[in-house]
């Protein structure tokens, strides 16, 4: 008996070994099929890399010495080492087991083995490289001939690299993933296990910490907005690690899936336009050439029909959306982000986002060279898309002084900015309120000597910018830029097209306009304005020193607002209205400003029978048919529903556990006192809601 229990012992432990190897080789499989898809023409650069390597095992175009922050030369030898791995193991390639070929892949491999190439940026030398070097073992074991048992424990040693355990959000997904392809290459279940959890570890809600927030935006390098660019590297890196365990032990649980599925659908993908991201969710990327453009999102879409097929009809939906320029009849829906100070407006017609900052979250990062003018990009920066590429790779030639959105100080030239890495910015009064489809956001700038109380009020069709409060005492004169964007097509002043003019300043009269590209500029109000429409030129280097300093040039449409010299109290308003081959002034009529002052601001849609105000602090005014006291700051909206009202209230200071609002509307016979209860912890700065019956 007792020999017998020995036996099926040992039988159970050789049936869970050839489990565990099955499991292994499965997921080795899965990154194999997905390198190969991912790849380009396995030949073709093959061909090219294999007869230019040298004797010794390298590039001669390649600068081994460089310690380059941005671009590092060394990596580009994984990368080329990787194209001939690829040509070598896939069998649609013409070097397919190759053995000239693998002699070639020894060669390279073992040069880098018997180096320590060091970047001074760390991404490099704990990230990039380790990962790089990972996939290239798990491609060779895929090989007629493998990567020599000696040379495959010296190049293992080398991805020995970054902590995971150490770092947040998409970077501590990213050490995990060479862990994880280590772990494949060592058959390590405990190494396995450990970076699986390190991988995943990163879906989860987080309150103020980097990645993913209560609110579904994404943050990292503190609380800065990094939707794009880092929320973008969560995607795809623990997309394809999902991909790769699926049907295995390892698999995702549902919780998990849950949220990653929820910040994909409900916030990353609706950003994109017809391919093209709005520039405020990438952080000091938008240096970077191309980097708007978002074509390889495919890959993650086509990485979830794998992972989670029960949802097929919704990736294939996804991918329609960034391989053409359909319709955008899904969208109609407006959001504040409280944590990521963001607010997205989207129709089907056109897109209008705002990034806010307060103390609560960095403003714009430099570093690494990159981003060298983006001081003001986080104050009530503006992004109005209805094509997609409005603002593609325009970023050389900006005005960096004139941002979108933007009331800042007008300077000779651009000004760089000299906070690394981001810095909270110093206005404590920054949000939003929203009911889902409309809403008003607002922000209180204190920046560069310039003071100024910032709103956006968001209805169907239009949005209502106001500024107020507007006090600097600098030589240089303040401006409020409307848009900064490419030239295309003629530019229509009242009606009347001036596309032999290329700049003008005017003082317009109430009811002017400006419509260009299919987005109308309206000015309920006297001001004075300024507009070009002629070529400006830079070039990638002046906003990323590891770019090309080669001239670019482009026609730029810029509109902007000046203000007096050294404004004190100054103001503007005008409304855009994007989408739009002509002005509907009946339309603007429907839209009534009631106040735009340091105290208040405040809209009505009386189409909407909406209206949303901004309280600066605590008072009581009348705006339309409603006599409105607040006893805090408060952003609140009123829309009429059947029978009654709704109010709609956030907090701008996150701070409050309760609003008292006292509305009269003696035609609808309201008259009484509201307590808000106000949402709390990681909640604060969201909406809450009360009915108010009519009549009562």
């Amino acid at each position: 008996m007792k020999i017998i229990l020995i036996l099926l012992l040992a039988f159970g432990a050789v049936m869970a070994k050839a489990q565990d190897s099955h499991t292994f080789d499965r997921i080795k499989k899965h990154v194999y099929d997905d390198e190969l898809q991912s790849s380009a023409a396995p030949s073709d650069k093959a061909t090219i890399w294999r007869s230019q390597l040298t004797e010794a095992g390298t590039w001669s175009d390649i600068d081994y010495t460089s310690k380059s922050i941005s671009l590092w030369p060394p990596g580009e030898h994984l990368d080329r080492l990787k194209a001939l791995i690829v040509a070598y193991v896939s069998p649609k390639s013409k070097f397919y087991q190759q053995k000239s070929l693998y002699d070639k892949i020894v060669q390279a491999a073992q040069y880098w083995a018997n180096n320590r190439f060091e970047s001074t940026n760390w991404w490099h030398n704990e990230i990039a490289s380790p990962k790089a070097i990972g996939v290239c073992l798990i491609l060779m074991k895929f090989g007629q001939e493998k990567i020599p048992p000696t040379l495959e424990m010296q190049l293992v040693k080398l991805m020995e690299r970054g902590d995971p355990y150490k770092k947040t959000g998409a970077n501590k997904s990213d050490i995990a993933m060479h862990y994880f392809y280590r772990a494949l290459i060592l058959l390590d279940e405990n190494l396995l296990a450990a970076a699986m959890e390190q991988l995943l570890l990163p879906i989860q809600l987080v309150d103020g910490e980097e990645g993913l927030q209560y609110d579904f935006s994404y943050l990292q390098h503190g609380p800065q907005l990094y939707i794009a660019g880092y929320g973008e590297e969560f995607l795809k890196g623990i997309s394809k690690v999902m991909a790769y365990v699926r049907e295995t032990p390892y698999a995702v649980n549902k919780e998990k899936l849950d949220l990653f599925e929820k910040f994909l659908l409900e916030t990353y993908l609706p950003i994109i336009r017809a391919r093209y991201i709005d520039f405020n969710v990438h952080g000091r990327g938008i240096s970077r050439p191309d980097i708007l453009r978002k074509d390889q999102e495919v890959g993650i879409l086509q990485q979830m029909q794998l992972i989670d097929p029960a949802n097929n009809a919704v990736w294939k939906k996804g991918m329609a959306k960034l391989d053409s320029l359909q319709a955008f009849d899904a969208e109609f829906t407006h959001r504040h982000y409280w944590k990521g100070d963001y607010t997205t407006h989207l129709r089907k017609q056109y897109h209008f986002n705002v990034r806010l900052a307060s103390k609560r979250t960095n403003k714009s990062e430099s570093g690494n060279g990159e981003n060298m003018l983006g001081k003001n990009m986080t104050d009530g920066v503006t992004n109005i898309q209805v094509f997609g590429p409005e603002y593609y790779n325009i970023m050389p030639v900006w005005e960096w002084d004139k941002i979108p959105g933007t009331t800042t100080r007008d300077y000779p030239d651009d000004q760089e900015l000299k906070e690394q890495w981001g810095a909270l910015a110093t206005n404590a009064f920054a949000g939003g309120v929203s009911n889902g489809t409309i809403g008003a956001s607002a922000m209180s700038v204190q920046y560069d000597g310039v003071s100024a109380q910032k709103a956006w009020f968001f209805f169907d069709r239009e949005i209502v910018c106001l500024g107020s409060g507007i006090t600097c005492a600098a030589v240089e004169p303040v401006v409020t830029t409307l848009n900064q964007t490419w030239l295309n097509g003629p530019v229509v002043w009242n009606g009347k097209e001036i596309s032999t003019r290329d700049s003008l300043i005017r003082n317009v009269k109430g009811g002017e306009y400006v419509l260009h590209n299919r987005v109308g500029y309206y000015f309920p109000e006297a001001m004075k304005v300024a507009l070009t429409a002629k070529e400006q030129s830079g070039s990638w280097y002046r906003i990323n020193r590891s770019r090309s300093k080669d001239a670019v040039r482009g026609k730029v449409f810029k509109l902007w607002v000046e203000q007096a010299a050294k404004p004190v109290n100054g103001s503007y308003a005008y409304i855009v209205v994007p989408g739009v081959d002509q002005i509907d002034k009946r339309a603007m009529q429907q839209l009534k400003i009631w106040h735009n002052t340091p105290a208040i601001q405040a809209v009505e849609h009386q189409g909407l029978a909406a209206i949303q105000a901004v309280f600066h602090q605590s008072g009581t005014c009348q705006i339309g048919a409603w006599s409105i006291q607040v006893d805090k700051p408060v952003i609140l909206q009123i829309t009429k529903g059947d029978s009654v009202f709704k109010l709609d209230v956030a907090d701008p200071l996150q701070q409050e556990k309760a609003i008292h609002v006292h509305l009269i509307n003696k035609s609808a016979k309201v008259n009484q006192t509201v307590e808000i209860a106000l949402p709390q912890a990681e909640y604060a700065g969201s909406t809450a809601s009360k009915i108010i019956t009519i009549g009562k």
